[in-house]
C-alpha cells in the first residue's frame, strides 16, 4: 500500500515467538543458574536492560527498567544516557556488554560471530552467558509488550506491517491485567 501507516514497533510473529518460548525451556536450568549466582550487578545487569529497550522501544519495560536503574543507583542523567546508546556515563568494565546489547537488538538477534566472541573473551563464558540471558529475557518482555500495543495500535487505525491479529489477540488476552496495571502506574508516576 502507498503510504500506509503502521506500526513500526518490532513485536513477536508466530515463528519469533515458538523460538523465545523453545529458548526459555531449553534453558530453563541456565536461567535458575542465573539467578543464583548472581554474576551481574543488578544496576548492570539494568543497563543491559535499558539498552535492549532503548532499541525495542517498549514503553513498559523502559518504564518498569528505569525505576529498577534507579533503584540500583542509576542516576537519572545515566538512565537518560543509556536509552540513547551514549555509555560514556558508565563504568568501562560495562561498555562491551552494553554495545553488544545493543548490537543484539539492533540486528533482531543475529549478532555476529566476533560481537559474540568478544563478549565471551572480555567477560569469560559464564558471565557472557550471563548478559546474554539478561539480553533474551528483556527481548522477550520488550516483543510482549510491543505485540500487545500493537494489537491496540491496529484498532486506531495502524496495524503491524507483518503483525499476525490471532497472535496479537491471544498475547493481549493473556497479558492485558499486566498492561492495565503498568498503564495505571505509569499514569501515577507522571502525575507527580
Amino acid at each position: 500500500m502507498h503510504g500506509a501507516q503502521y506500526f513500526k514497533k518490532r513485536t513477536y510473529s508466530f515463528k519469533s515467538f515458538r523460538q523465545d518460548i523453545s529458548y526459555m525451556r531449553r534453558n530453563r536450568s541456565k536461567l535458575k543458574e542465573y539467578r543464583k549466582a548472581k554474576r551481574l550487578t543488578p544496576q548492570f545487569r539494568e543497563k543491559i536492560m535499558l539498552v535492549v529497550t532503548a532499541v525495542n522501544e517498549c514503553r513498559y519495560c523502559e518504564w518498569g527498567h528505569s525505576i529498577l536503574a534507579l533503584n540500583y543507583g542509576c542516576t537519572e542523567e545515566q538512565i537518560e544516557q543509556i536509552m540513547e546508546h551514549d555509555f560514556d556515563s558508565c563504568d568501562p568494565e560495562e561498555v562491551i556488554a552494553l554495545a553488544y546489547a545493543q548490537h543484539y537488538a539492533e540486528t533482531g538477534g543475529l549478532p555476529t560471530e566476533e560481537a559474540k566472541q568478544k563478549l565471551v573473551e572480555f567477560y569469560g563464558e559464564q558471565k557472557a552467558q550471563d548478559i546474554q540471558l539478561s539480553i533474551n529475557m528483556v527481548t522477550i518482555g520488550n516483543l510482549l509488550g510491543n505485540t500487545i500495543d500493537a494489537f491496540e495500535s491496529r484498532f486506531k487505525g495502524l496495524p503491524p506491517e507483518n503483525g499476525s491479529f490471532l497472535l496479537e489477540l491471544f498475547l493481549y488476552s493473556i497479558g492485558w491485567p499486566f498492561v492495565i496495571l503498568m498503564k495505571i502506574k505509569m499514569k501515577k508516576k507522571y502525575k507527580n
